[in-house]
């Protein structure tokens, strides 16, 4: 039996994340749509709605900054259909001293083959709102 192709959607997002490993900023940000919006829950210098391609270079630039540079992230699996994509990922970090690592899973949701919208959930809020605490 031939095992199916990976959705399309499922694709790019594998593509957005290997563009981020190997800091290629205008591959991801190929991916992303003009208006595209990221939205992270909790309480922490990280926690926000970030609207636009500017103010996602910008978050990435912050986490790359907090970290100096230690910040990964390892894509462990894809769900996608035509109009969203699931991802589970563990992360891993050091701040301020302070070594971290957590799973958490992105819903991602695609207009034109571009993401337009991206969700975080975190494995531990309080651990991670502790991380990035200001």
């Amino acid at each position: 039996m031939t095992p199916s192709a990976e959705h399309p959607n499922a694709v790019l997002i594998r593509k957005l994340y290997d563009a981020l490993a190997a800091g290629d900023l205008g591959a991801y940000f190929n991916g992303l749509a003009d208006g595209v919006v990221f939205h992270i829950g909790g309480d922490s210098v990280v926690a926000g709605e970030y609207g636009g391609k500017d103010a996602v270079a910008n978050l990435g630039m912050r986490v790359f900054e907090e970290t100096a540079g230690t910040y990964r992230n390892d894509l462990l699996s894809i769900m996608a259909n035509d109009s969203h994509a699931v991802t589970f990922h563990h992360w891993t970090a050091e701040r301020r001293g302070v070594s971290v690592q957590m799973d958490n899973f992105n819903v991602y949701r695609f207009e034109d083959g571009l993401v337009v919208e991206r969700w975080e959930f975190i494995e531990d809020q309080a651990r991670h709102d502790a991380f990035w605490a200001p």
